[in-house]
């Protein structure tokens, strides 16, 4: 499946995919790329169609458009009219000082065009809380707009203001007319509660309904510092914070707390939002120094880590777990087989779907040199990047229980670059049905269903409450449509990701640096060794043609395993 994926990726970047509507291969003489702006094009009876393909890599190029054999253009842009109705095929090509290369195209002539509804089909609203639907069609122009509510009649405006004042999935459809056709569309609009404010600290695990009030736990060896940071949830502007320490107040009034505890025992901390008086607690064991846990490599160790501890996906096409009575540790087990057969690609899903895998001996921070190595999928042009944490077995109990550090990128402390970012997923309650997100900022959004993928469900459906989170930091968006050509890609980082085409040359891709790890407020950590490690999906973003941005991470490998 994953093959498939690149293959796809590989010809849609190439110009194949857009410029070859009726399946048949274009003919490649050399690097030449052709790519147009749409699959297929249509135009009115008596009108003209302007058509203009983004030619690349051609040395003085000479352009010819042909029609049953017949030469109708010899300029980049064709100008298309005065043709019957019917459907046409159409051939471009391009002969440079190298070699050429065809594409086809069709163009589909009609006396009338019916509107084509482009809208997503989910959305989120607030109990109470308007929003604004507008229905937005192609070949709509003079058009009536009709919006349904359970069968009935609620809007005939382009824009509908749907509000609910109950909770639940509601049925829609928009109704756009024109005088040449008609098109319809059914929506469906999630109602949930009003979002409130809250704050939490994050263990680097999913929370559901479940667990959400647990005490989360960390710890600190004896003689380091830890710096903590909550999670902020649905507050615009904190006002402040206050600290406690087994109760005891601390001098800090930010959202960040340096903690540096003085003997070995649990300390109870907390944090308070000042203007919304929201709480977080957790608790911070001082385990032995730092050095006391580390493992020294066996003669049986392995250079790659060998144990499955976590795997929670987020939604995505690639991610079909379709039984509600699988368990999460039937899903581990299979993840563990995986990882037993040194598997170099796994998948993860969109933002924030994650694994954890530990190694049969603590990795070393060696200084200036890379000490892991994480492979994925990416290639020039087309990047997924994941973040990867890192974590001591501080307490020395062989359990991901500890503390986990970023290891920082290259867009660390950059615009739209955010740490301690949640998302929240929906579980659907129809088949074939988008999987609809919320952030911890009120934003929302969605992973859609899509064609290429014919499985019921999105969503994990092992996970047995009607939602989840999953925290961690999130970049720059990375997803963007090329304007003019339709062309969907995601752009490479600079460094510091997993399934990244790194475009800075001093940092090999797929190589990290323990050096890196950083505390919650950006400060080195100052790691000495590693045991265990996460990856989790970091960019949120999707395209029609390609589906969400999801990190494909490998397995990780101990790249001083041998010095």
């Amino acid at each position: 499946m994953m093959k498939n994926k690149i293959l796809f990726l590989f010809l849609l970047l190439s110009g194949y995919y857009l410029s070859s509507c009726s399946g048949d291969d274009d003919i490649v003489q050399n690097d030449i790329t052709i790519t147009f702006s749409q699959n297929e094009y249509k135009v009115r009876k008596g009108k003209t169609l302007e058509i203009v393909p983004q030619v690349t890599n051609a040395t003085n190029p000479i352009y010819s458009w042909k029609l049953n054999g017949k030469i109708i253009s010899n300029d980049l842009q064709l100008n298309f009219s005065d043709y019957s109705v019917g459907e046409y095929f159409i051939i471009f090509r391009v002969d440079d000082e190298i070699g050429y290369k065809e594409s086809q195209i069709k163009v589909t002539v009609a006396d009338k065009i019916s509107p084509e509804i482009e809208m997503v089909s989910s959305y989120i609203a607030y109990v109470g809380q308007p929003i604004e639907l507008k229905a937005t069609a192609n070949y709509a122009e003079n058009a009536e707009y009709v919006w349904r509510k359970n069968g009935e009649i609620v809007s005939e405006e382009q824009v509908y203001s749907f509000v609910e004042e109950n909770l639940g999935s509601f049925a829609l459809t928009v109704k756009v007319t024109t005088e040449e056709g008609v098109d319809i569309k059914a929506l469906t609009v999630v109602v949930l509660p009003v979002p409130e404010a809250e704050l939490y600290f994050d263990d680097g695990l999913y929370r559901t309904i479940t667990n959400k009030n647990n005490l989360r736990k960390m710890t600190v060896p004896l003689g380091r510092t830890l710096v903590l940071a909550p999670v902020i949830c649905h507050i615009d502007k904190p006002a402040g914070f206050k600290w406690t320490v087994d109760g005891v107040a601390q001098s800090s009034t930010t959202e960040f707390l340096k903690f540096t505890p003085t003997e070995k025992k649990a300390y109870l901390i907390e944090v308070t939002e000042t203007g919304t008086s929201v709480k977080a607690q957790v608790e911070v064991t001082c385990t032995e120094p730092e050095s006391t846990y580390f493992r020294a490599i066996q003669t049986n160790s392995k250079a790659v880590a060998t144990k499955a501890f976590n795997y929670i996906p987020a939604p995505g096409q690639f991610i079909d777990f379709q039984s509600p009575y699988q368990t999460i540790t039937q899903v581990l087990q299979k993840f563990q087989t995986s990882v037993d057969a040194n598997s170099n690609m796994f998948h993860i899903g969109a933002y924030g779907g994650y694994f954890v895998i530990g190694f049969d001996h603590s990795v070393k921070n060696v200084a200036n040199k890379a000490d892991l190595s994480i492979n994925g999928n990416s290639f020039a042009g087309w990047s997924e990047p994941g973040v990867v944490w890192v974590m001591q077995d501080s307490n020395g109990n062989g359990l991901p229980d500890d503390t986990w550090y970023e290891l920082k990128g290259s867009e660390y402390g950059k615009k739209d670059n955010i740490q301690r970012y949640a998302v929240t997923y929906y579980k659907p309650t129809e088949k074939r049905t988008d999987v609809m997100w919320t952030d911890n900022f009120g934003n929302t959004g969605s992973v859609d269903i899509n064609g290429y993928h014919s499985q019921d469900y999105f969503f994990p459906m092992f996970i047995k409450e009607s939602a989840y989170t999953l925290t961690g930091t999130r970049v720059p968006p990375t997803f963007y449509i090329a304007e003019g050509t339709g062309y969907e890609s995601s752009r490479d980082l600079g460094w510091g990701y997993v399934d990244n085409h790194n475009t800075d040359p001093t940092r090999p891709i797929g190589e990290f640096w323990i050096e890196d790890a950083i505390h919650a407020d950006g400060s080195p950590a100052n790691l000495t060794h590693i045991d265990f490690v996460k990856v989790h999906t970091a960019s949120v973003g999707k395209g029609s043609l390609v589906g969400e941005v999801s990190t494909e991470p490998g397995n990780p490998v101990d790249l001083n395993f041998n010095n």
